[in-house]
């Protein structure tokens, strides 16, 4: 007895992953329990995020923050200290404002919030392969559009290469299905990979987009927990950094999604923002607001934290430094137990590690390779690990998995060990070091 919109809601069971009975976790001293390796959070940096709420910022708390205060798009004083975040370490090419700034509650919001916005309903936004699972329930469920993924067929996804195979799916999506792509959205830096685009390919990006008009989002959620650059010249270049306008591209077209859940160990404070010089989209968000209204609890705790200038650089450098020594453990002993993952990964928290050579070839052949893929993660949780799979990512080829190593050493190194033991089908193989 639901409307069609409710049912489709009910069908998509957004929220079946939070519910029923959880298994219990992992202890470091009985060594008992599941290792999860599926949620992205830094894990590592949210004891001294805790700390600083704790002393600094609740003694500072007023009765504001129990009002509607500015409204629902953050307030004027915290749009202003993520403007001066950003043009601290994103580099911007075109001044940013408090004005280009639109605060919900978490960048899912956003994600909604950008699909009602630039599409209509059976429009297309364009993606890559692999890419964070989720934009399927964010993009597609509120707004009906249509999720067209880019296979690369072997071709480096970060390169110039790429761009012609985004152009390959954009005109066969055209001219074959009939869906009309109305944005491109990219995770730069990348999820599941880890890696970052060069300046090179996000200028042909932009010169795509623009060819085709079509709107280009960049979810830079990643942007400052990049922990190692490849070359003096590598490293995270955000999107805001190119200035389009001498490149024959309209500003209009470009816009950025940021957050506090990743880089700033925060995914509880449920803060996203929207960077975009874009007025009338802005105005469709501010509007879109309403219904993702942040806390202003939340909102007060990161204006303390962005504008404790100190603060942040220490933090992150502290962050980079664990990252950095939990990536270096796992991509060791994986390459000792000769699992193979993908490299180049200077960003965020995971690796994207091969367990093809796991999949049941039984399974593979009589129901496919997805249904063996299901039945590897089923396997793996019965060996007490669980991780996010390339079907949910939308990878091109069954097998693949995405490992969390921003968790404490101890899980990190015990749930190596069982995926170590499973890849090779015999006893306990413990990590050490």
């Amino acid at each position: 007895m639901l409307s069609t919109r409710g049912e489709a809601y009910a069908k998509a069971g957004l929220a079946d992953g939070y519910i029923g009975p959880r298994n219990a976790q992992f202890d470091k001293d009985t060594k008992q329990g599941v290792v999860s390796f599926s949620n992205a959070e830094n894990f590592l940096m949210q004891d001294v995020m805790l700390d600083y709420i704790r002393t600094q910022v609740v003694p500072s708390l007023d009765s504001t923050n129990l009002t509607y205060h500015e409204g629902p798009f953050g307030s004027t004083r915290l749009r202003a200290a993520m403007a001066n975040l950003i043009a601290t370490y994103f580099r911007p090419a075109m001044p940013i404002s408090p004005e280009h700034i639109v605060f919900t509650n978490g960048v899912t919001s956003l994600n909604a919030i950008c699909a009602l916005s630039l599409t209509n309903p059976g429009d297309g936004i364009l993606l890559g392969q692999p890419i964070y699972g989720s934009f399927t329930g964010d993009l597609r469920v509120p707004s009906d559009c249509q999720l067209i993924y880019t296979p690369f067929h072997g071709d480096d996804p970060f390169s110039i290469d790429a761009v012609a195979r985004y152009e390959e799916t954009f005109v066969k999506a055209r001219d074959e299905l009939g869906v009309a792509i109305r944005a491109l959205l990219i995770c730069n830096p990348h999820n599941p990979l880890g890696r970052c685009y060069s300046r090179e390919t996000l200028v042909a990006l932009l010169q795509f987009c623009h060819k085709y008009q079509i709107h280009l989002v960049s979810d830079e959620v990643y942007a400052l927990s990049v922990y190692e650059e490849i070359d003096p010249t590598g490293g995270y270049v955000s999107i805001l950094s190119i200035d389009p306008v001498p490149l024959g591209v309209d500003p209009a077209l470009v816009h950025v999604l940021y957050g506090m859940s990743k880089d700033f160990a925060a995914a509880g404070l449920r803060l996203g923002c929207l960077i975009s010089q874009n007025q009338r989209f802005l105005q469709a968000a501010l509007s879109l607001s309403r219904f993702h209204w942040p806390s202003n609890v939340s909102c007060s705790i990161a204006t303390a934290i962005l504008e404790d200038r100190d603060f942040v650089k220490t933090f992150l450098q502290r962050s980079h430094q664990l990252l950095r020594s939990h990536r270096d453990l796992a991509a060791r002993v994986l390459e000792e137990a000769g699992i193979p993952f993908s490299k180049g990964g200077v960003a965020g928290f995971f690796l994207w590690i091969d367990l093809s050579k796991c999949l049941d070839d039984a399974i593979a052949t009589s129901q496919g390779g997805w249904a063996a893929e299901l039945d590897l993660s089923r396997r793996l949780r019965h060996s007490g690990v669980v991780m996010s799979s390339g079907y949910a990512y939308h990878n091109e080829v069954p097998g693949w998995f995405r490992v969390i190593f921003s968790v404490e050493v101890e899980g990190l190194k015990m749930g190596l060990s069982r995926i170590i033991q499973l890849y090779h089908g015999s006893g306990d193989r413990l990590v050490s070091g």
